[in-house]
């Protein structure tokens, strides 16, 4: 009788939340934040002089592969600028309205020549490299490493071929596209849209192999959601279905995302009653059967113009009411489909005021790498708040920084000194030793009970015979009197009680009995 607690293959079984175990008490589940490892990239070429963003790192047969947005200074212009909404007078270098946050440049000349994404390769993801590309002139010559085309957040792509290796979703005249690429550097976007909508920020386009179908995860609005779009067998496929609902453009003709697609993942009673707190990006990633992990940018708004906070005035402007900071939070899924977020503490959040991250610190990056017994996230802190724009008069405003996780460590299974335990669901033993990734301090213990379907303990596996596990190991194969799991049969339904007292339960897994702990 096969339960949801899938051990077999050695794949580790993360504790995300409840999937897999029938029942609990005092348990919580907690969010384990990742340690900051300082700066893996900063804005040191005149193409990137501003701010520079990660948007997708891939390990591509051990070479680590990051595309990452750059932004440019402005030189300005010579003469003060006249605001063509409230007519005050701006310096020649600003971008938009120091008084009321209107553009004072055109977006389409910053577009095309102070923003870009550029491409840099590491083998450690420590110290990464640009290489010379060639591709695009800036500056006046095309020694750079900016990429050519529109790439969108990169992703590898199974089923595409050669010419079609990496993927991604691209806005062009307001609607989305699939763009591909063969070597990561030259993309090509299809010719015809994929969605009539426009999706904003950090649009995801990533292949499920367990349905063997493509998957979207789009930036909607309003109440910018995070939503998906129904899923597509085959990315020649135009449109992709959608419930049409008549919704028309806005003023500017942009037709943004409503109510035509699934909600993914939105803000909802357990947030902070903030007003305009919506999902930036959600930068969300498959690590195996049954195990997404999404790490949503909350966007806190501020006040327009007038109704800030008195103190705030003298270092931040307001572009349009668009101002604001945010905070990461840690999403699961079991599907990729339906997102929630079982600890609303923070994840990743602002360092310290002032400070080069302490306008906003986000995992704005897509992309686990493992390393070691380590897996890195990429993201960026910049020193000033969403709204503020000002490359004309700021440099260095931003960089790329390198966040540290031990492996499997996302979420945890928490019970504190008066214990908790877990009871899963009835399982076919995949055979091997059983080995538990858990944080037990100083003063924590955990032991496990292997029991029948009825709950009746398999005598010489019960608590009583357990060798206690403790420390903080990743990997620690539980023992009875010395014995492991290593002599119970493969195939025999049996389920896991495992008890916990100020520990944290962070994966188990089941792997040939006899391999030798890393």
């Amino acid at each position: 009788m096969p339960g949801t607690l899938a051990l077999a293959g050695g794949v580790p079984h993360l504790m995300l939340d409840a999937t897999g175990w029938a029942a609990l008490g005092g348990i919580s589940w907690r969010a384990h934040p990742p340690q900051p490892r300082g700066v893996a990239l900063a804005p040191e070429k005149p193409w990137e002089a501003y701010r520079v963003a990660p948007l997708a790192v891939i390990d591509d047969a051990g070479v680590l592969k990051l595309w990452y947005s750059a932004i440019a200074c402005h030189a300005g212009a010579a003469t003060d600028l006249s605001c063509p909404r409230c007519r005050r007078l701006n310096p020649g270098t600003k971008v938009v309205c120091r008084a009321c946050g209107w553009p004072l440049v055109d977006i389409d000349y910053l577009q095309q020549s102070m923003f870009g994404v550029a491409y840099a390769e590491s083998r450690d993801g420590v110290r990464w490299e640009r290489p010379d590309l060639g591709l695009v002139e800036s500056g006046g010559d095309r020694h750079n490493n900016l990429i050519r085309g529109a790439c969108g957040v990169p992703a590898l792509n199974p089923k595409g071929g050669s010419a079609q290796r990496f993927m991604g979703l691209v806005e062009h005249q307001r609607e989305l596209y699939v763009t591909f690429s063969s070597d990561g550097w030259h993309w090509h976007r299809r010719p015809r849209p994929c969605l009539p909508f426009g999706a904003d920020t950090n649009n995801q386009l990533i292949y499920d192999p367990d349905t063997d179908r493509y998957l979207a995860l789009l930036r909607g609005f309003p109440g910018r959601r995070t939503t998906t779009c129904c899923e597509v067998a085959d990315l020649e496929q135009t449109p992709w279905p959608f419930a049409d609902h008549g919704h028309p453009a806005d003023s500017t003709g942009y037709r943004y995302l409503t109510d035509e697609l699934p909600t993914a993942l939105d803000v909802d009673a357990d947030d902070p009653p903030l007003p305009g707190l919506d999902l930036n990006h959600i930068s969300a990633c498959r690590l195996g059967p049954g195990t997404w992990l999404g790490f949503p940018a909350l966007f806190r708004k501020y006040p327009p113009a007038g109704l800030d906070r008195a103190g705030r005035e003298t270092h931040r402007y307001f572009a349009q009411g668009n101002d604001g900071t945010w905070e990461t939070q840690l999403a699961i899924s079991r599907d990729g489909r339906t997102w929630h977020r079982p600890d609303r503490s923070p994840y990743l959040g602002p360092g310290l005021y002032g400070g080069p991250d302490g306008g906003i610190n986000s995992l704005y990056g897509v992309g686990l790498v493992g390393r070691g017994d380590e897996v890195f996230q990429y993201g960026f802190g910049q020193s000033v708040t969403h709204g503020i724009f000002e490359p004309g008069e700021r440099r260095g405003v931003g960089a790329i920084y390198r966040y540290a996780q031990p492996r499997d460590r996302f979420m945890a299974a928490v019970a504190g000194p008066r214990g908790g335990h877990l009871l899963s669901e009835p399982l076919t033993w995949p055979g091997g030793d059983l080995v538990l990734n858990c944080d037990c301090g100083g003063l924590g213990q955990l032991s496990v009970e292997l029991r029948q379907a009825d709950q009746t303990p398999l005598p010489g596996y019960t608590h009583a015979d357990c060798d206690r596990v403790d420390l903080n190991p990743l990997a620690a194969v539980v023992t009875w009197r010395g014995q492991t799991t290593g002599a119970l049969p493969a195939g025999q339904c049996v389920r896991l009680h495992l008890q916990l007292e100020s520990a944290r339960l962070h994966a188990l897994a089941c792997r040939p009995a006899g391999m030798r702990a890393p």
